[in-house]
């Protein structure tokens, strides 16, 4: 502490910062800005691979319902066939049947949706 202060009042101030390091403070913002951008970009790329993922399965479910209704199938034994909850099948189905006999799964799928965000939110 003395050499601090006998530094200070002799006026020899290059000495007390012989150790320090340059902080580039805009260089490190630049860089604390692309980290974020990048770390944003592969958080988005996972998101839409999962929606994508969830969106093929439940179309892959509709033409499976679709194609048990061609065959007559009674919505229980649909629900029992595909090993899926009633409450899964039933809203597809009630869908579906609407559509008979011209089915479009990207509509149906299209129509169910808000109805899965609708219940998510109460």
């Amino acid at each position: 502490m003395n050499d601090l202060t006998d530094h200070i009042t002799r006026r020899q101030f290059n000495m007390m910062f012989d150790s320090f390091e340059a902080y580039d403070v805009q260089e490190t913002r630049r860089v604390s800005r692309e980290e974020g951008r990048i770390e944003s970009e592969r958080a988005g790329r996972i998101e839409g691979k999962r929606a994508g993922r969830i969106e093929g399965e439940q179309l892959y479910l509709i033409k499976q319902i679709i194609k048990r209704i061609i065959k007559n199938s009674p919505v229980s034994q649909i629900a029992t066939d595909l090993m899926e909850p009633l409450d899964t099948i039933q809203p597809i189905y009630d869908l579906a049947m609407k559509q008979a006999p011209d089915f479009d799964t990207e509509k149906i799928l299209d129509q169910l949706i808000p109805k899965t965000t609708e219940s998510l939110s109460k």
